[in-house]
């Protein structure tokens, strides 16, 4: 992944650095990021992007890039039931130490960010899950 990844990163850095904008979005966009990749290499991947000073936006099931590799992030996690027209938006803001001293959230190795009394609230919603189907 990261030898595939160096290079890609490199050239987006280039080619924003050559448009000249200092202050415009240094965007890049990944889908299903680091799917099948480890925990490590993917906070490696994620603090490749923030060496190379880019702003990225990713979607994946399964990724919060709760990493010590990256300084802070927005988290937009969307779900769904079936047979009810709606999707909800849960909103979640990650700093390192910052938001860790706030607010009771801590990263966890997988990248997750966890708060007090989270894997209980967790197992609770497993378990309604599980009596809907």
């Amino acid at each position: 992944m990261l030898a595939a990844s160096v290079p890609l990163f490199a050239a987006a850095s280039s080619h924003y650095t050559s448009a000249g904008g200092a202050h415009a979005p240094r965007l890049v966009t990944l889908d299903e990021a680091f799917a099948g990749v480890d925990d490590d290499s993917r906070a490696k991947c994620l603090g490749l992007l923030r060496a190379f000073d880019l702003d990225v936006v990713l979607t994946s099931g399964h990724e919060w890039a709760c990493y010590p590799q990256v300084p802070g992030i927005a988290i937009a996690q969307l779900s769904r039931v079936d047979e009810i027209d709606a999707v909800l938006v849960t909103r979640w803001k990650w700093g390192r130490e910052r938001t860790a001293a706030r607010h009771g959230t801590r990263c966890t190795g997988d990248g997750l960010p966890r708060r007090a009394g989270a894997n209980r609230r967790h197992r609770r919603s497993q378990r309604k899950e599980s009596l809907r189907t």
